[in-house]
């Protein structure tokens, strides 16, 4: 009997210490597969950070089309730690922010970024410009506009311009400088209101008799 005490106490601490380092390799082995296994059709982890869609679409939103381009030429032949770099040249984020970019665009990849429309350069429209854009219509003389004829003779020579622009009132100061000695001045006048040449309304006004 004075040797069964003793022996139940070994027994006894002999099955503590198993259980308890049963216990302890069950943890490690937990560990070792959470470390070194991803869960299957979930989202991938880097870093302690989990990969999502919305990641992927933050970090493609900061890329340029030709950036986006670059990042994912790298990513496509398996260059990721130059595509973590070009990424962060890019876009100026952390390291650890960078890879965990890189991982999401690979994960989910996403389309190209659209190039943005500048207006600070452009000018609004203003009622001027649209009015100077538009197309002048031609204002087409009217059919059957009025042509004013004067009539000079000398003699047996007649001398005729007929035009829309001339009248009455116009003739008459063109036969007034005539009558006075300014044939010049007359022709000059002639021309103005009638499509004739300079010769032509010299020999009209030169048939306008002189005040006697």
């Amino acid at each position: 009997m004075e040797y069964l005490v003793p022996m139940l106490i070994v027994v006894l601490v002999v099955i503590v210490v198993t259980f308890v380092a049963w216990l302890m390799g069950r943890k490690t082995r937990r560990s070792q597969n959470a470390a070194s296994s991803e869960p299957a059709g979930g989202n991938a982890k880097r870093h302690g950070r989990e990969i999502t869609r919305e990641m992927a679409q933050e970090a493609s939103a900061k890329l340029t089309p030709e950036t986006h381009q670059s990042v994912y030429s790298l990513i496509a032949r398996q260059q990721v730690l130059n595509a973590v770099k070009a990424y962060r040249s890019a876009t100026g984020t952390s390291l650890g922010e960078s890879a965990a970019a890189v991982a999401a665009l690979a994960q989910f990849p996403q389309p190209s970024p659209a190039p943005a429309v500048s207006s600070a350069t452009e000018s609004p429209l203003t009622v001027a410009d649209i009015v100077a854009a538009a197309p002048v219509p031609a204002v087409a003389p009217a059919p059957h506009a009025y042509r004013y004829r004067a009539i000079v003779s000398q003699g047996e020579e007649v001398r005729e311009v007929a035009s829309t622009r001339l009248n009455e009132e116009i003739f008459g100061q063109v036969r007034a400088l005539a009558q006075s000695g300014d044939y010049d001045g007359a022709a000059r006048l002639l021309r103005d209101h009638a499509d004739i040449g300079e010769e032509e309304a010299k020999e009209f006004v030169s048939m306008i008799e002189p005040y006697s």
